[in-house]
C-alpha cells in the first residue's frame, strides 16, 4: 500500500454486513471522475468484491494509507443518488448498516464477489522446505490440481480461513496469488442480416455466377422490409457459409444488436379490454388525479370486484404523459403474469416486470433497462419498489394488507409500504394502497386523517357479492369420520360443475398429512433442527419440514417408545386434491401450493389452464386467495377456516378475516353470480362473522378496541428484538441482558410509561433451523422513543463469544413467531 497525497479517493460501500464505506484510491491510469451509484471492483481482505461508490473526491484523515481499486465497471450509475439516499433512511430505520441495506435495494446479480487464484510456482519439486501440516496439505494439493481458487481450496481443506498458511507458502516463493475477478453477466446479442442495394446488376452476376443458393439468399433479402435475424436464415436452409460468402463479398451487411432477455416474450396473454369507469371509479380517479403532483398517500378501500385495477391504470396514463414512471406492487409472483398481461394489454411493451423469480440474466437485462429510461411501469412483487426508475411519478400497492410486503427473512427487515411512502415522499408524487380489507394499522391512519380514504363500496357492473354459507364442522365430527370435506360442500361442487362452471377449494395447508403422532406415547414427529412437526408428503414418500426443507423417510416406529402405532394425522392441499380425485373420478383437478410451483412458469401455467377452462377444481392455498379474476369460478370452498385463527400472534385474527374475505371475493365475478362455503369449528368467531356478510368496517372496529386495550399497533410502535444461537442457555442469560441493559439506560422513558419491555422469552417458533430463538418486545406510543431503543442496541448490545449468539432487529414486525 502506497500513502497518498492525492484527493481523487472515493467512498466504497460493500452489500453485506461491515461493508463500509470504505476510502479507496482511483485505479491507476483511471482519468474519468467516480460518479456516486457507479460499480468498481475493491480488494476487501483476502477477496475482490464489487462495491459502488457511496461518495466521490473525498479527503482521507491525515496517515491513512489506503488500497487502491482494481477496476471500475460502469459508464455511467447503475443506482441513481435516490436510491442511495433510500439505502442510508433503510439503514436508519430498520437499525441496520448501509451494505445490508444497499444489499436490498441493488439485485445480487450485479454485485458478484471475486477470488484469488493460487498456483504453484514453475519447476517447484515436492521436496522442498520444512511446511507446517495445513501448507504441506496446500502443497500436495496444488502439485495435483496446478492451480486452485482460494475458495475451492479451503472447501477441499474443510477450512475457513487460509490466509495465514497461504502468505507464508508465497513469502517462501512456493506459491504465486493472483486476483480473480468476479464474472460479470454476459448481454446477450442477435446477429442480424440486412441486404446492400449498391451493387450493378452485371456485377452481382459475376459475383454469383456459380453460387445459386448465395443467390437466393440475397434475393430473399432484397425481399424483406427490415434486417431479419441470421436464426431466421437457418430456419430457411440458408447456412452460416452461405451468409458469410455473402458478407465477405460485400453484398451484405452482418451484425450484432443487444438482445435483453423479456419473461414473457414468448407468453401469450389473453385480450383484456379496460372496460368503462362506473361513477364510482370516475369519483375516485378525479380525486386521485387532482394530486398526482404532490405527495399524498391514499387507501383505496373497495370491495372484491371493484374494479381497483381500472382506477389504476386510468391514473397511470397522466403520469407516463408528464414523462414519469411508475411501480405497481402486488403480493405473489403468482399474480405478477395476470397483472403484466393486462397493463402489457394497455401500455404495451413499456412495462417491466421484477421479481425474484426471474433469471439472473433477466433481472440484470430488465434492471438496465429501466436504469436507461426503456420501460416506464415496472409490475412485481416486494422488490420491485427498488425500481431504478429516474422520475417515479406514483407507486400503487395492490392487496396492501398482506405481509408479503414485510421482508421477514433477511436484514433489513424493511416494509414495502415504508420505503414507497418514503420515496415518493422525496419524488413529491402519490401512493395509492388498494384492498378490500385493508390492514388495520392503514385503516387508522385513514380515519385519523394521515391517509386519505377513497372508497369503491359496490362492485363494477352492478354484480352482487357472493353468498357466504357457514357450515360447522362439529356436528356429525367423530374419530372415525373425520374427513374435512362435509357433505355440504361436496354438494355444492358438484352443484358449480354441473351448471358447467368452476370450483376454487382454499386449505392453507399443503402437503398429504400435517403431522404424525404416535398412538402409544402421543409424541409427534418433528425436524431435527427445528421444534415443529415434519408433514408428510406422499408422493414423494417423505417427511418434509416446511421451515428448513429438511426431509426424511417415513418413521416405522416411534422414537420415543418404539411402538409402530404412528399415524398421520391432518389435511393437507395433496390429501384434499386426492379426495376430489376419488370423489369426481371425470373432473380435471388441479393444485397450486408451493409444492407443485417450483418451475417458473408454474404459477402462470396452472392458472392459464383455470383461464381456458381445462381445471374443472382447483385446490390451493394462500396463493389462490387474492387478486384472481376468473369469471366462471362459481363457487370458492374454504375447507378449514381455522388454520391460522390460533396462532399465538396478535394479527391471527385479521389474517383470518383477510383471507376469507379475499378468497370469498374470487367468486361471483361474472354474471352468473358465486357462492361461498366457510367450514369452521368456530362459526361464532368475530372473524367468521364479518366475513359471512363482507364487513370489513365492523371488524375493523371491534380488532381495534381489542388492539388498543393490549397495547398493539397502531396505538404503539413495536420493536422486536430476536436472539438466535445454538447454545439455548447462552442466548437466554444474552437476551435477559440486554433486557437489563434496556430498562436501565432508559430508566426515565420506562418510569414515564413513554418505553415498556415484554419479554425476554422464547419465540412460538423457539427453534429453527438448528438455532434456538428468544425475543423481547419494545413498545412505546412514541416513535423517537423507538429509534433511540433501536439505536442502541444496533450500537452497544454485542452478542457474546464469536458466531455463538445473532441479534435481529425488527422494527413494525408483521409477525411475533
Amino acid at each position: 500500500m502506497t500513502r497518498s497525497k492525492d484527493t481523487a479517493n472515493a467512498n466504497v460501500v460493500f452489500p453485506r454486513p461491515g461493508g463500509g464505506p470504505y476510502t479507496y484510491l482511483t485505479p491507476e491510469g483511471h482519468l474519468q471522475p467516480l460518479l456516486p451509484g457507479i460499480r468498481v471492483l475493491a480488494p476487501f481482505g483476502a477477496r475482490i468484491l464489487t462495491g459502488i461508490v457511496v461518495e466521490a473526491n473525498v479527503r482521507p484523515p491525515k496517515g491513512i494509507r489506503l488500497k487502491r481499486l482494481k477496476a471500475v465497471i460502469d459508464d455511467y450509475p447503475l443506482v441513481g443518488q435516490e436510491l442511495l439516499d433510500l439505502a442510508r433512511w433503510i439503514s436508519r430505520y430498520y437499525f441496520c448498516e448501509f451494505g445490508e441495506a444497499v444489499r436490498a435495494v441493488v439485485p445480487g446479480i450485479f454485485m458478484r464477489v471475486g477470488d484469488r487464484r493460487i498456483r504453484l510456482v514453475d519447476g517447484i519439486k515436492p521436496a522442498g522446505p520444512k511446511l507446517r501440516a495445513l501448507q504441506g496439505k496446500i502443497i500436495e494439493i496444488l502439485l495435483a490440481e496446478g492451480q486452485l481458487l482460494q475458495s475451492r481450496l479451503a472447501r477441499r481443506l474443510k477450512s475457513k480461513s487460509l490466509s495465514q498458511p497461504l502468505a507464508a507458502l508465497a513469502g517462501m516463493g512456493l506459491i504465486e496469488i493472483t486476483d480473480h475477478l468476479p464474472l460479470l453477466p454476459k448481454t446477450r446479442q442477435r446477429t442480424m442480416v440486412e441486404a446492400l442495394g449498391d451493387t450493378p446488376d452485371d456485377e452481382l452476376k459475376a459475383l454469383l455466377a456459380r453460387s445459386p443458393r448465395q443467390r437466393e439468399c440475397l434475393d430473399f433479402l432484397q425481399g424483406m422490409s427490415a434486417p431479419v435475424e441470421l436464426s431466421l436464415l437457418n430456419r430457411f436452409n440458408f447456412s452460416p457459409a452461405i451468409v458469410g460468402a455473402l458478407a465477405k463479398k460485400g453484398l451484405i451487411n452482418k451484425y450484432q444488436v443487444y438482445d435483453p432477455r423479456d419473461p414473457f416474450r414468448h407468453v401469450d396473454f389473453p385480450d383484456y379490454q379496460a372496460p368503462e369507469p362506473s361513477p364510482d371509479q370516475k369519483e375516485v380517479i378525479a380525486a386521485l388525479r387532482q394530486s398526482l403532483a404532490s405527495h399524498n398517500v391514499f387507501l383505496l378501500h373497495g370491495v372484491t370486484g371493484s374494479g381497483k385495477t381500472l382506477v389504476y391504470m386510468e391514473l397511470l396514463r397522466p403520469v407516463l404523459k408528464a414523462g414519469k414512471q411508475a411501480i405497481i406492487l402486488v403480493p405473489e409472483i403468482a399474480l405478477t403474469a395476470q397483472t403484466t398481461g393486462r397493463f402489457r394489454a394497455v401500455f404495451g411493451p413499456q412495462v417491466a416486470v421484477l421479481h425474484s423469480g426471474l433469471s439472473d440474466g433477466e433481472r440484470y437485462d430488465i434492471w438496465q433497462q429501466i436504469n436507461q429510461g426503456k420501460f416506464s411501469i415496472a409490475v412485481g412483487a416486494r422488490s420491485a419498489v427498488f425500481a431504478p426508475f429516474q422520475n417515479p411519478g406514483i407507486i400503487i400497492i395492490d392487496e396492501e394488507q398482506e405481509h408479503t410486503y414485510k421482508e421477514a427473512e433477511y436484514i433489513p427487515r424493511y416494509h414495502a409500504r415504508e420505503v414507497a411512502i418514503w420515496r415518493m415522499n422525496r419524488a413529491a408524487g402519490p401512493v395509492v394502497l388498494g384492498s378490500a380489507t385493508p390492514c388495520l394499522e392503514s385503516y387508522y391512519k385513514a380515519s385519523q386523517g394521515e391517509y386519505r380514504l377513497l372508497e369503491l363500496p359496490e362492485r363494477a357492473q352492478g354484480l352482487p357479492l357472493p353468498q357466504v354459507n357457514i357450515f360447522d364442522l362439529r356436528k356429525g365430527w367423530s374419530k372415525k369420520k373425520s374427513s374435512l370435506v362435509g357433505e355440504k360442500l361436496l354438494k355444492e361442487i358438484d352443484f358449480a360443475l354441473q351448471a358447467e362452471g368452476q370450483a376454487l377449494l382454499l386449505l392453507n395447508r399443503r402437503g398429504f398429512n400435517t403431522f404424525m403422532i404416535c398412538e402409544e406415547c402421543g409424541q409427534v414427529v418433528e425436524c431435527r433442527h427445528c421444534r415443529i412437526s415434519l408433514t408428510l408428503h406422499r408422493r414423494l414418500k417423505r417427511l418434509l419440514c416446511h421451515y428448513c426443507g429438511a426431509q426424511q423417510p417415513v418413521p416405522c416406529a416411534c422414537a420415543a417408545c418404539g411402538s409402530k402405532r404412528l399415524t398421520p394425522m391432518g389435511v393437507g392441499t395433496e390429501q384434499l386434491e386426492s379426495i376430489l380425485e376419488e370423489k369426481f373420478p371425470q373432473r380435471v383437478i388441479d393444485r397450486m401450493d408451493m409444492d407443485t410451483t417450483g418451475g417458473k412458469w408454474s404459477h402462470h401455467e396452472i392458472l392459464e389452464r383455470l383461464r381456458s377452462g381445462a381445471t374443472d377444481i382447483l385446490v390451493g392455498t394462500q396463493m389462490i386467495a387474492k387478486g384472481l379474476d376468473f369469471p366462471d369460478v362459481l363457487l370458492v370452498g374454504v375447507v378449514n377456516a381455522d388454520t391460522a385463527m390460533n396462532l399465538p400472534d396478535f394479527r391471527a385474527t385479521e389474517r383470518t378475516f383477510d383471507l376469507l374475505a379475499q378468497v370469498a371475493g374470487r367468486t361471483g365475478r361474472g354474471q352468473r353470480g358465486g357462492e361461498v362455503v366457510i367450514q369452521t369449528f368456530r362459526p361464532t368467531h368475530p372473524a367468521i362473522r364479518a366475513a359471512v356478510t363482507h364487513d370489513f368496517i365492523s371488524f375493523a372496529k371491534e380488532e381495534l378496541a381489542i388492539r388498543r386495550e393490549a397495547e398493539y399497533p397502531p396505538f404503539v410502535n413495536l420493536l422486536n428484538v430476536m436472539f438466535t444461537g445454538m447454545d439455548e442457555n447462552v442466548l437466554a442469560a444474552f437476551a435477559e441482558k440486554t433486557a437489563g441493559q434496556l430498562e436501565k439506560l432508559f430508566r426515565d422513558d420506562f418510569s414515564a410509561g413513554r418505553l415498556k419491555v415484554v419479554g425476554p422469552a422464547p419465540c412460538p417458533l423457539e427453534k429453527i433451523r438448528g438455532k434456538y430463538r428468544y425475543h423481547l418486545i419494545v413498545k412505546s406510543e412514541s416513535s423517537e422513543a423507538i429509534e433511540r431503543a433501536g439505536s442502541f442496541l444496533a450500537r452497544e448490545a454485542k452478542p457474546p463469544g464469536k458466531g455463538k449468539c445473532r441479534l435481529i432487529l425488527d422494527r413494525d414486525p408483521s409477525s411475533l413467531m
